[in-house]
């Protein structure tokens, strides 16, 4: 147990964020954080807390409170297991101070325990926040006695346990029976594949029960006749016991959930104890890889403009690393697919002709929520991907070849920003043009919405880069750490949102309550995001050089 305390501390410690010396730099951080937790934590908390009271509420009429609980709760299981399978894998298999710790009298369940607890640390936080929020849309909905609060507490810590032995048990198996990874990207490759069949099914789930809002409601959330409670009970059983515990304070039913995590623990242990170290040596003798020989290397290459060069670097990064591009460019492209998924939950007729319809009748009300969705749509999409937010980050250990190329720091800026800029564009308006086209918008209304766009997209990607150029993240193992692990994504989304939800509640209140004409509202928005992206230019001028200098000579 020493042993295990020591290591996990240990690996905590280096994940942690190097501080900046600069007091200015860390008081702008913490205002920066206060952004993030007032713009990402807290509305993500709300909705958490209000689809659950609406759950309980509404299931409460038939004393099944727990199947509302139940199902919030398998959706924060499932978010878990997704997200988490990367990280447990990496963490397991590809961080670079198991090779330190290997040569040590260490045994592997005391390896893995250490390991799984710094995957918990790391992979758990927004899972945690959304726990409580939905247990606090519970206790507003419900009213519980003394034991539904205790096993509400117990409940926060301990629910993403099971979905994270899952993903330990399996990628312990995988690696001891198999040879089919061979490298980290090879993970990531099929964890890709894994997450488009799941949205695949997804999208022909809602397919099939679009005819019926009623089917559709039924299938998650009635205890008669729902394959979704029925079949999550049986890939998460503890989540049945402890909604019973939370809706009804039953005390065998929070005994039997605690028994359930404690199982889940030493199984993966004790595998760990049999497997874990033989996957090491498929590993080693399946992790040779091919080298091309200098004059082939000589045969492929080609003398371009140092513009051209840095542009196709940042964009090979991105399209060949599996983590960045699952992340950073894959959500530029399938974002109808999500959206697809929330009309399909709707009850009201969202059908192309019903769009139509309603464009033929009111033109200016489509027009403005055109205006106004792809500014706050742009703004969010941005920031979202996490291009701009981690590009200096992406450098880690090479990040002395941006001191050392012929390209000035300020073309290498713009070439970042350049690579943000035009993903999220395009993956946007590929898909909005031909739909506009199809409900019939007023042409100007489109062009309009797409230079707004365009300069929402710039001044997000601008942030994104000199948010980064505070603070990288230049010290990491595996390339998802970049993300999970940079505080800069989240600071980016943060401030993204709080103006996002400004802009759209403003724009709003004076189109609707104050009646100004759209086309004044649209010449606001063009001045305010003009003086935005006039405000990046500065700072990003004026302090850009200074942070990467400074980075330099640490």
């Amino acid at each position: 147990m020493t042993t295990y305390k020591a290591l996990t501390k240990s690996f905590i410690k280096s994940l942690q964020m190097s501080q900046s010396n600069d007091k200015r730099t860390r008081i702008t951080m913490k205002v920066i954080v206060a952004i993030v937790v007032l713009f990402i934590f807290i509305p993500v908390a709300v909705f958490c807390a209000l689809m659950t009271y609406a759950l309980v509420d509404g299931l409460s009429y038939f004393h099944i409170e727990n199947v509302g609980v139940a199902m919030v709760f398998h959706l924060i299981c499932l978010f878990t297991l997704f997200f988490g399978f990367n990280v447990i894998f990496s963490e397991f298999y590809f961080s670079s101070d198991i090779e330190y710790v290997r040569p040590w009298p260490v045994k592997a369940w005391e390896l893995v325990a250490a390991k799984f607890s710094v995957s918990y640390y790391v992979d758990n936080a927004m899972q945690i926040f959304m726990v409580i929020a939905s247990l606090v849309g519970f206790f507003f909905a419900a009213k519980p006695g003394v034991m539904s609060y205790v096993s509400s507490f117990i409940a926060v810590f301990t629910l993403p346990i099971v979905p994270l032995c899952y993903c330990g048990i399996i990628s312990m198996l995988i690696m001891r029976f198999t040879k089919a990874v061979k490298n980290k990207e090879s993970v990531q490759r099929i964890i890709a594949v894994v997450l488009a069949v799941i949205i695949l099914g997804f999208v022909i789930l809602f397919r099939v029960l679009a005819s019926s809002a009623e089917d559709a409601v039924r299938f998650f959330v009635t205890e008669t006749n729902s394959p979704f409670v029925d079949y999550m009970n049986k890939i998460f059983p503890m989540v049945h016991f402890i909604s019973k515990a939370i809706a009804f304070g039953s005390v065998s039913d929070l005994l039997i959930y605690i028994l359930i995590n404690i199982f889940a623990v030493a199984l993966m242990l004790f595998i760990a104890e049999l497997i874990y170290f033989k996957g090491f040596e498929n590993l080693v003798a399946t992790g040779k890889s091919k080298k091309r020989d200098f004059n082939k290397l000589m045969e492929i290459s080609v003398i371009r403009t140092p513009f051209k060069a840095y542009l196709i670097k940042e964009l090979k990064i991105l399209f060949r690393t599996p983590a960045f591009f699952t992340n950073c460019v894959i959500p530029n492209f399938m974002w109808p697919v999500f959206v697809l998924i929330i009309l399909k939950m709707q009850t009201y007729d969202a059908s192309l002709t019903a769009l139509r319809i309603y464009n033929m009748n009111t033109p200016k009300i489509v027009g403005f929520f055109a205006i106004m969705g792809s500014v706050v749509f742009s703004l969010v999409m941005t920031a979202l991907n996490s291009i701009s937010s981690n590009s200096i980050s992406r450098e880690g250990k090479h990040f002395q070849f941006m001191k050392y190329i012929p390209v000035p720091y300020d073309t290498q800026w713009d070439i970042k920003v350049l690579v943000s800029f035009g993903l999220t564009f395009v993956g946007i308006w590929m898909y909005l043009i031909p739909a506009a086209i199809l409900i019939g918008v007023n042409p100007l209304y489109v062009i309009v919405s797409m230079a707004l766009s365009a300069l929402s997209i710039s001044f997000v990607a601008y942030m994104g880069v000199y948010l980064d150029s505070v603070q990288p993240k230049l010290v990491w193992d595996d390339e998802l750490s970049v993300l999970r692990e940079n505080t800069n994504v989240a600071l980016c989304m943060g401030i993204a949102l709080g103006i996002a939800l400004m802009i759209g509640g403003i724009g709003y209140a004076f189109y609707a309550f104050l009646k100004i004409r759209l086309l004044l509202v649209s010449l606001g928005l063009f001045v305010v995001l003009a003086l935005l992206n006039l405000l990046m230019l500065w700072r990003t001028s004026k302090k850009g050089k200074r942070h990467i200098a400074e980075q330099e000579e640490m």
